[in-house]
């Protein structure tokens, strides 16, 4: 399957998240990690993570448009949109604060080439190859990769708010991490009521 990076599927939602019985990450600890091992610093960090968010929003607009005929998923997918433009805008306060000064894109896209423009999303994942993975798949399976990317992000943030020193910086990897369990919660959420 398309999400083999480090998921295992045992979907069963009840409970909610709390009970989360879902996709689990498994390996190694720091696995996730080596997306971020070329970023030097805390401001490369957070320019990466602000990337892979764009890329995130760019597969849930595409989730949205895909789904338009599906009232509700379209809207989940929207509301998801809404989300990662949320969390870009957090990691670039975050960038701000820790740099004083706005990100300087031209240097973070040479250093981190693909990975800002857009083409690829949390989990490392290319938005394009998930996207033409869902195209000929229901509503289900759409909300099923959602639930793995939301899944890879969660453990991303928690990992990363372990690893840095930077308080700000982890700070905000704490409440994405938190923002992320919200995302699987309504995903579940929706998936629960199509089962």
């Amino acid at each position: 399957m398309l999400l083999g990076s480090g998921l295992k599927n045992v979907y069963s939602m009840e409970g909610g998240i709390r009970a989360w019985k879902g996709m689990v990450a498994h390996g190694l600890p720091e696995a996730g990690m080596a997306y971020f091992s070329p970023a030097a610093n805390a401001e490369e960090v957070v320019g990466l993570a602000w990337a892979l968010e764009e890329g995130s929003g760019l597969f849930y607009q595409g989730l949205s448009k895909h789904f338009s005929s599906d009232a509700e998923a379209q809207k989940m997918f929207s509301w998801l949109v809404t989300a990662e433009k949320n969390h870009e805008k957090h990691l670039l306060e975050t960038y701000e604060t820790l740099v004083g000064a706005r990100p300087d894109f031209e240097k973070l896209r040479v250093k981190f080439s693909d990975k800002l423009s857009g083409t690829v999303m949390e989990g490392g994942i290319l938005v394009e190859e998930a996207l033409a993975w869902v195209k000929d798949k229901g509503v289900s399976e759409g909300l099923e990769v959602a639930i793995a990317l939301e899944v890879n992000a969660y453990d991303l943030y928690v990992k990363m708010s372990r690893a840095i020193d930077d308080k700000q910086a982890r700070e905000i990897f704490e409440t994405l991490a938190e923002e992320e369990q919200v995302h699987l919660e309504k995903l579940s959420g929706l998936l629960d009521k199509r089962a």
